[in-house]
């Protein structure tokens, strides 16, 4: 059966992403972002549009390839009124641990809904938005 009525009117089965990755290195971690006094460390907060500030990286595919600095860096979700029912997979390349935070409807940080929100060495984190919380569930990489 064709899908086409359904995506009559512009509606979208999920957000609209590009299929591919974003690489997120230590370098984009950041204690000088304009958003800096939400967070109590160095972190990278996630957009969904274009940006070329210290701290921030535009989101560009489902799967975030992370390495992260020494200590642990916050990687912020995009905010949840641009996200209802994304999928990121959050892939952590280092030794070191990842916080997983998100930007609530509010405009505050705040760490996510439910599930483990700390990404260690060789872990992969499945976070899911429902327009107004993140979810996280973290596993193992094999």
């Amino acid at each position: 059966m064709s899908q086409i009525p359904e995506l009559a009117g512009g509606r979208f089965f999920t957000p609209p992403m590009a299929v591919g990755t974003t690489t997120i290195s230590a370098t984009d971690f950041s204690s000088s972002s304009s958003d800096d006094a939400l967070t109590s460390g160095t972190n990278c907060i996630l957009k969904m549009n274009p940006t070329s500030i210290a701290g921030q990286k535009q989101v560009q595919g489902a799967i975030l390839l992370v390495s992260a600095n020494a200590g642990s860096d916050e990687l912020v979700m995009p905010p949840v009124g641009q996200c209802n029912g994304m999928v990121l997979y959050v892939i952590n390349k280092t030794a070191n641990a990842i916080v997983l935070k998100f930007i609530n409807s509010s405009g505050s940080i705040a760490t996510l809904a439910e599930g483990e929100t700390t990404v260690d060495s060789n872990e992969i984190a499945t976070c899911l938005c429902d327009g107004s919380d993140w979810y996280g569930s973290i596993g193992t990489l094999t």
